[in-house]
């Protein structure tokens, strides 16, 4: 249960992520071809760092849970 909440919670760390890079040209805040404003590159780092934190922690954890069946796998094969 604890898993599958935790994975949840990274799954939404890396769509709020995917949701700042994508907001100041959805919203139209960032003007097309216009200097870059001080928010745009605020959403930008900041959504950068939350889909890369996001992306790796799903990846982790997905490692962590195959080696997991890696290690009941063998322990059935030794009994």
């Amino acid at each position: 249960m604890v898993a599958r909440v935790a994975m949840a919670g990274l799954v939404l760390i890396f769509a709020a992520g995917a949701w700042l890079i994508a907001a100041p040209f959805v919203l139209r805040f960032q003007p097309s071809g216009a200097a870059w404003t001080g928010a745009a590159r605020m959403d930008l780092g900041i959504g950068v760092v939350l889909v890369i934190a996001g992306f790796a922690g799903f990846f982790i954890a997905l490692a962590g849970r195959v080696s997991e069946l890696y290690a009941d796998a063998e322990q059935r094969e030794s009994r």
